[in-house]
């Protein structure tokens, strides 16, 4: 029987796992684990856009010396002063490294806790000694060292692995160099310049023109260039008394060359470059049905002025120092938010910030529009102003002096006012704001402008204006409240750690594409609350006006405390969302059941008496749609009578794009309206 050390030596200590056992997937991703293995390829580090650098060593054991598997890759984020060196053949303890999967890929990366250790192969010794003296001086402070066990294991290691499959040293530094080489290619766009390749992570925002033997792309990362040409957003030029320079395109943006027909829809500035490919790339393109919306990574991607010599512009060409027709063209997977390309998320988050920035601005210019054209002289609706004047009596008069625009909070309590009653488990922002009556939100706003030498008063569909209420819940939609969660189809905005909700009135730039069926599905809240009016001009005044707000996902975190799920089959969520609305509004749930139970009740029961008392109608279906219709008529009280206590709460007023077939009510552009929409906001039920 061989000695005991030689077992010890022979055996994989305990505590690591071999390579084989990673890549068969006998971990989860996920998990943390510590590996022992031979340096086989080594990326030299690049910067990232933090303060860490990144490496990528590949390592292998004899678990896969003589199987299909090529190696396992460590990702590795640290400082450029504490990153690691190996050679080829070097030999790498690594502890608590954390297992991720990236496009069906497993690699392990770097974690907080991770220790790597390294031993020079030239210093390692033949077992049975330990390889203690090879292991190499650390630059950092480590949690795991390894003791004797491990020294002797790594000492057999690398004297009985088979290294055939090493590259020579010559070709490992030709490799490591070629990294160096390549990873400097990667560029944003702002960085690109004239007579330079660069490989580049960007969004088509706009549609692929096809011209048979090339295909025109327009493509950004949302930075910007000064040397791209510059695109202006017309409706801040109508804004701003500008006239728009749209049409001057730079060459092939228009029928030549962008594709797609109709104005640019954005990114504006500086933030687009043209960019052609020629084959094998076309084919790429039109096999993936790449399209607007589409993220893509270019590789080896020419740099240079275009025709008009005023504009850099991208060239995708065959790679003809190569014996195979590579393709530079891959399309990026924005679903994969486990371990997302990193020049891909920031990409993204660029995109987000841009749409915000360009939304806050059109707001602002819209406000400052609006706010010019104010006039502190009496407003009338729709008529000229010196002919109604005469025909309006007085009290018409000052009630439409009441509505004017000209003031900035109309029928409003004032914060001194003594506030009623209020639940004291809910709690809304911005207390010291004075109160709104629902009655004054719904006031509908108006602008004075002045037509042909006239002045006349338009009533806007909405304004962008936040409120604080005192109210009472008395209805809610959908009737059940395992439909307050619903599914959507995953967005490129998902991967973000900070990302939100998209916005209501969402964005034309960027040239989103829908998702397919088969994308990935997350969920959501979505529901709607009426509110009745609970403030102390309300009650005093006998007024009991009701408003439908709108509580999206954002609203409802913040409100119940709660991430969305599959209400249906997780029974455990639905009950806690149960009880914690029920601090809210109550036995409004219970009431409503009840109310909903009575009316099928009724109708079955209706149904049945019509069905015993006459034959059946040929137009049955329709008779029963009738009656089902009136019988609605008598059904119980309405839950509306359920009276609970009320509570403070902040509600916006915003507009939301819908289709509009008349085109005089058209006012959102061609076939479309705005529609004023309430929503809930900055309210929390604090339930412990």
């Amino acid at each position: 029987m061989a000695p005991h050390v030689n077992k010890r030596q022979n055996s994989l200590p305990s505590g690591f796992i071999t390579v084989r056992d990673i890549l068969d997937r006998k971990r989860g991703v996920g998990n943390l684990l510590n590996v022992i293995g031979v340096v086989k390829d080594f990326r030299t580090p690049v910067p990232t856009r933090g303060t860490d650098w990144k490496c990528e060593i590949k390592l292998f054991d004899r678990s896969i010396e003589d199987a299909s598997f090529d190696a396992i890759t460590i990702n590795i984020f640290r400082p450029e002063s504490e990153m690691p060196s190996p050679n080829v053949g070097d030999v790498i303890v690594l502890y608590q490294a954390k297992l991720q999967s990236h496009a069906n890929e497993l690699s392990l990366v770097t974690h907080r806790t991770t220790d790597i250790h390294l031993y020079s192969s030239s210093e390692i010794p033949r077992p049975s000694e330990g390889a203690l003296q090879a292991l190499r001086p650390l630059s950092r402070k480590t949690a795991h060292s390894p003791g004797q066990v491990v020294h002797e294991y790594v000492s057999h290691l690398y004297h009985s692995i088979d290294k055939s499959s090493l590259p020579t040293e010559a070709e490992f530094q030709d490799m490591k160099a070629k990294s160096a080489i390549h990873t400097g290619k990667s560029k944003e766009l702002k960085d690109v310049r004239d007579g330079t390749f660069a490989d580049v992570v960007v969004q088509l925002v706009r549609q692929p023109y096809d011209t048979g033997d090339r295909v025109t792309l327009w493509v950004s990362d949302y930075t910007e260039n000064d040397h791209f040409f510059h695109f202006t957003y017309k409706g801040l030029d109508a804004l701003q008394g500008q006239d728009s320079y749209i049409a001057s395109l730079p060459y092939g943006a228009g029928a030549g060359g962008g594709g797609g027909g109709g104005e640019w829809k954005g990114p504006f500035g500086k933030r687009s470059m043209q960019v052609t490919c020629y084959d094998p790339h076309t084919s790429v393109i039109r096999e993936q049905g790449l399209s607007a919306g589409s993220w893509v990574l270019l590789r080896n991607l020419q740099i240079k002025f275009g025709r008009n010599a005023a504009n850099l512009e991208g060239f995708l060409r065959e790679d003809r120092g190569s014996s195979s027709q590579k393709i530079n063209i891959q399309q990026m997977d924005v679903r994969d938010t486990d371990a997302p390309d990193p020049r891909l998320k920031e990409a993204i988050r660029r995109k987000r910030d841009y749409e915000r920035e360009k939304r806050d601005r059109l707001k602002d210019l819209s406000d400052a529009a609006i706010a010019g054209q104010k006039r502190k002289s009496q407003l009338v609706e729709m008529e000229p102003a010196s002919s109604d004047k005469s025909k309006k009596s007085k009290k018409t008069r000052q009630r439409n002096k009441k509505k004017s625009i000209g003031q900035d909070e109309p029928s409003v309590v004032p914060a001194t006012a003594p506030a009623p009653t209020t639940l004291t488990h809910v709690k809304c922002e911005n207390e010291d704001k004075a109160i709104s009556t629902i009655d004054s939100i719904l006031e509908p706003m108006y602008l004075e402008t002045d037509i042909k030498g006239q002045q006349v008063k338009l009533r806007l569909p909405f304004v962008n204006k936040n409120y604080r209420a005192h109210v009472r819940v008395v209805n809610f939609m959908p009737p059940d409240l395992e439909d307050f969660a619903r599914p959507r189809r995953a967005t490129e905005y998902d991967m973000l750690s900070d990302n939100e909700e998209p916005d209501q009135d969402g964005s034309e730039s960027g040239g989103e594409s829908a998702a397919d069926d088969t994308a990935t599905r997350v969920w959501e809240w979505q529901f709607f609350l009426e509110l009745e009016d609970a403030s102390p001009h309300a009650i005093n005044q006998g007024e009991r006006r009701t408003i439908w707000v709108a509580v999206n996902n954002f609203s409802a975190q913040c409100l119940v405390n709660m991430d969305a799920s599959d209400l249906r089959k997780n029974q455990h969520e639905l009950e806690t969302l149960r009880h914690r609305l029920s601090l809210l509004w109550g036995e409004l749930e219970e009431k409503k059941t009840l109310e909903r139970e009575n009316r099928r009740r009724r109708r079955r029961a209706a149904l049945a008496n019509r069905g015993a008392n006459q034959p059946p109608s040929h137009s049955s279906d329709d008779d029963e749609r009738g009656a089902a219709a009136q019988m609605q008529v008598d059904d119980e009280p309405p839950v509306t009578q359920v009276r609970t206590m009320p509570f403070a709460c902040c509600i916006r007023q915003y507009g939301v794009e819908v289709p509009e077939e008349d085109p005089r009510k058209a006012d959102a552009g061609e076939g479309k309206r705005w529609q004023r929409m309430f929503g809930l906001f900055g309210t929390r039920i604090a339930y412990d």
